[in-house]
């Protein structure tokens, strides 16, 4: 490789490959190269430190690990003697050197690369130690030179040894980045369209520069040829937009290592896609517990992970509660039609996959249109709109009624036209699974947390892909069930018994409807509930009319007449319903769980810094009236005597950020860490660490939080 690389610059460069051999010094006429060690000896067991200076010409430049539109990195290739171990090259933070309208990442001047060297405890302490190392470089002005030496080293074995060139390493020591725990400020990253933004937030900023830069560590990352802007957006944070490569942008990655520069000090950074805007520091201390070592593998695998993960957790979505009503349905579907013919059965199952994955791919692209335009929200945002959680009320309780029998859809067309009967079939089956989406999307299951937030923060195009995915897992069960209709035969067979049994999973559906109202109570007050029950009361006229006047053996006036009636009062439930409840949510300033009596507070981010300055750790859960994962955490772990009194004798401050309705600030909150939706749960340790609770709380899973407080 190095034979034809040389014969390559060679080729394409005006000048000629220098090959110099000597011990501790190599001279050409563009640089000359000293080697160092920062030990007079050796000491079995310990580590030293070997440097190669570069004293460069004026004019010359040697060049980065990433070394921008062109160029080629320092090489080593060490010959060690046996025990002895040659660690990475301890890059200098780099400089950015224009060359013919091109940006390279390189040093001038002087540099020194420093290696680490570990040594065994097997070495005879009367003896010595000889290594050398093969150097291969590449150096350029208006013209490139590929250059190699060979560095050789002679140091005695003892107990112990004296420091040795203690200058050269200090300024090589000063020349690094320094490490991303050492931040004044907290760092975090996501990408948005074509840019990668670099958040940089804290106490007002103090002593933020104007301008700053952020080298990545990875060729075909960051377009170096662009430039990066850092703008002010608050009193409390700045952002670096870095534009980057469609090669990036095309199979993004979720860790993104560099460098980031400012005009006074830099330090390597780790952004972690992943978390958005969470803090670097933080994340170097964070314990999280929600994404086990299998989401984390598959998280880190790139695009083809978070679409396995999409996948499955998708599938799992059709065990959570948010989506059992609707699947209720869709079970009762498949024994109705148990003696369908297999080209029926797949009809059926792409028409409910279609309509899932459509209704996901609807959902997806509102919300990445909606936060194009800045709107602050996250995926379930449609449950945070009062007129869609009157139309989803309205539509349970009316299927509800259908099948409890006040009314029967179709009813017309029985033993009439056949063709006719099965289209509306399959309309249903199409309606089913848009309704399987809408109430299922916002259930963020096993899996999901991390994938979704990833979603909302890539291309469009693959977030798109990720939540049509998700929605292609929530369809998965049934479609295979329709690909391989026998199995079928093994669910109980049609008869009189169904009829009790679709009657009952109608009061399945009003249960829905009463955690609907629960959540417009929670959001809107008790003006909303009696809005939304005078709304479901014109609904249910609705269907009494048309169950009553609609039967196949009514004229054909009183059909068409009863159909006319029932709409008008269906209008007029959505007329009344959908703008007082939306006037409700307006004139109602705080949400339920917001104000829970105790120790829970209402969350704001300045609250948790203020709280954490004062040396009180904080527990933050992050909820929604409309989560039924949260509310089932809430009543079974949260809210309970034993998370109280574990919190009290600790000092936890107990916080509540409550995302029923439209709120950017905790939309911003979940971002920071990765998420796209809710439930989270945070615990605050005053010394700036942060644990990431899973989804799923125990008493036991809170307890162990708050013990690892301590350590």
């Amino acid at each position: 490789m190095r034979l034809f690389l040389s014969f390559f610059f060679c080729v394409i460069c005006i000048g000629h490959p220098s090959s110099v051999f000597a011990s501790t010094r190599v001279v050409t006429e563009e640089a000359t190269i000293y080697a160092f060690a920062d030990t007079s000896a050796v000491v079995p067991g310990e580590e030293f430190r070997v440097a190669l200076t570069f004293e460069l010409e004026p004019g010359w430049h040697v060049y980065w690990k990433n070394p921008g539109a062109s160029g080629l990195p320092l090489e080593l290739d060490w010959d060690l003697a046996e025990g002895m171990q040659a660690g990475a090259i301890e890059w200098p933070t780099p400089e950015r050197i224009y060359m013919g309208g091109l940006v390279n990442y390189g040093y001038e001047d002087r540099v020194t690369f420093m290696v680490p060297i570990q040594v065994a405890d097997s070495f005879d302490l009367s003896g010595e130690i000889t290594f050398s190392v093969d150097a291969f470089w590449l150096i350029c002005k208006e013209v490139c030179l590929p250059a190699e030496g060979r560095f050789e080293w002679r140091l005695p074995v003892r107990e112990s040894g004296t420091a040795a060139d203690g200058e050269v390493f200090q300024k090589a020591k000063d020349s690094l980045p320094r490490v991303a725990s050492e931040l004044p400020w907290s760092v975090g990253a996501l990408t948005e369209g074509s840019e990668l933004v670099v958040r940089i937030s804290g106490d007002e900023l103090n002593g933020l520069p104007d301008a700053a830069y952020f080298y990545a560590e990875e060729l075909g990352v960051v377009n170096v040829n662009a430039e990066q802007i850092l703008k002010r957006v608050g009193k409390d944070f700045a952002e670096l937009r870095v534009p980057l490569t469609p090669a990036f942008l095309e199979a993004p990655k979720l860790l993104v290592n560099g460098v980031l520069q400012t005009s006074e000090m830099s330090w390597s950074v780790a952004l972690n896609l992943g978390k958005g805007f969470q803090g670097v520091a933080r994340t170097e201390a964070m314990a999280d517990q929600s994404a086990g070592g299998f989401e984390a593998y598959f998280l880190e695998l790139g695009l083809p992970g978070w679409l396995i993960l999409a996948f499955l957790g998708g599938v799992i979505l059709n065990v959570m509660p948010c989506v059992l009503p609707v699947l209720s349905l869709k079970v009762f579907s498949l024994l109705k039609h148990s003696g369908q013919t297999k080209r029926q059965a797949l009809l059926h199952g792409f028409t409910y996959t279609v309509g899932v994955v459509v209704s996901f791919l609807v959902l997806a692209g509102a919300l990445i249109t909606l936060r194009a335009f800045g709107e602050g929200i996250g995926w379930g945002f449609q449950l945070q709109n009062p007129g869609f959680l009157v139309v989803l009320t309205l539509i349970f309780f009316l299927f509800a009624l259908n099948l409890m029998g006040v009314f029967e859809l179709g009813s017309s067309w029985v033993g009439a036209d056949a063709g006719l009967s099965k289209q509306n079939d399959l309309v249903g089956s199409f309606g089913m699974g848009v309704l399987a989406a809408v109430v299922g999307a916002p259930c963020v299951g096993p899996l999901l947390a991390g994938v979704g937030g990833i979603a909302v923060q890539v291309q469009p195009a693959v977030g798109l892909l990720i939540f049509g995915t998700m929605g292609f897992g929530l369809a998965a069960p049934f479609l295979f069930l329709a690909v391989f209709p026998k199995l079928v035969a093994y669910l109980p067979k049609p008869g009189a018994w169904m009829e009790s049994v679709k009657q009952f999973m109608g009061f399945m559906l009003i249960a829905a409807v009463i955690f609907l109202l629960s959540v417009a109570g929670a959001a809107g007050g008790v003006t909303a509930v009696v809005a939304l029950l005078i709304s479901l009361f014109l609904a249910s006229l609705a269907a009494w009319i048309y169950g009553r006047w609609s039967a196949p053996f009514k004229s054909r006036n009183s059909r068409r007449g009863s159909t006319a009636f029932a709409l008008v009062f269906l209008g007029a439930s959505l007329w009344y319903g959908i703008p007082r409840v939306h006037a409700a949510y307006a004139t109602t300033n705080t949400v339920s769980s917001n104000t829970d009596a105790g120790q829970w507070g209402a969350w704001s981010e300045k609250r948790v810094q203020s709280e954490l300055a004062a040396g009180n750790p904080v527990f933050v859960d992050f909820t929604a009236s409309w989560c039924l994962i949260c509310q089932v955490n809430k009543r079974f772990a949260l809210r309970t005597d034993a998370t109280s009194e574990v919190f009290e004798a600790a000092g936890v401050v107990a916080l509540s950020a409550d995302w029923s309705r439209y709120d950017p600030e905790i939309t911003a909150a979940l971002e920071a860490f990765g998420r796209s939706g809710v439930p989270l749960y945070l615990m605050y340790s005053p010394d700036g660490s942060v644990q990431v609770l899973p989804q799923s709380l125990t008493n036991g899973i809170i307890a162990d939080a708050v013990a690892n407080l301590n350590k």
